[in-house]
C-alpha cells in the first residue's frame, strides 16, 4: 500500500492558492481548504481536515477580498474562495497603503484595490480621520506604518 504525500500548499500575496508550485483552479476544492484554514500563531497556518493538520504557507494575508457589494442595506465582501460574509466591524487597516479587514483573525483579509475603491465611495473625514460610513455603520480607517529591514 502507497503513502499519500499531501501536496505543499502556498497562498500568494494575491489569494491566489497553490499545491506543489501549481496553480489551483478548481472553485470547489479551494473554497473547502479555505473553510478549513486555522491559525495556529503568528504567520502559521494549517488546514484542519478529518483529523489531520496540512501546513499552508501565506505570503501576505491567508483571506483575499475581491470584490464588495451592497445587499438587503448592507455591505458583503465575497472572498477569493467564493465564500461571501458581511462587511464585519472593526477598523479598516493600512499597512503601506495595502487596506486589510479582520474577518476571523487580526488583519487576516487583503481588499482588492476594486474592493477598496468601491468603500472610498462612503468615506467621510471627521476630526482629521477617515471613516468609511454606510447607513449607521461606521469602519475606522487606521494606518500602519511597516518598515521593511535592511
Amino acid at each position: 500500500m502507497d503513502i499519500l504525500r499531501a501536496p505543499e500548499l502556498y497562498i500568494d500575496k494575491d489569494g491566489l492558492w497553490y499545491a506543489d508550485g501549481e496553480l489551483m483552479i478548481n472553485k470547489e476544492i479551494i473554497m473547502l481548504f479555505a473553510s478549513h484554514l486555522r491559525k495556529a500563531g503568528p504567520d502559521k497556518y494549517h488546514i484542519d481536515w478529518q483529523n489531520q493538520l496540512y501546513p499552508v504557507r501565506v505570503e501576505d494575508a491567508p483571506f483575499f477580498v475581491q470584490s464588495l457589494t451592497e445587499q438587503e442595506g448592507r455591505l458583503r465582501i465575497q472572498l477569493y474562495d467564493g465564500r461571501k460574509f458581511p462587511l464585519p466591524p472593526g477598523n479598516l487597516i493600512m499597512k503601506n497603503n495595502i487596506p486589510y479587514i479582520s474577518l476571523f483573525w487580526q488583519h487576516d483579509s487583503k481588499l482588492s484595490h476594486p474592493s477598496y475603491c468601491e468603500l472610498c465611495k462612503n468615506v467621510i473625514e471627521r476630526d482629521g480621520q477617515y471613516i468609511i460610513k454606510y447607513g449607521a455603520d461606521e469602519w475606522l480607517v487606521e494606518e500602519i506604518v511597516v518598515q521593511k529591514g535592511f
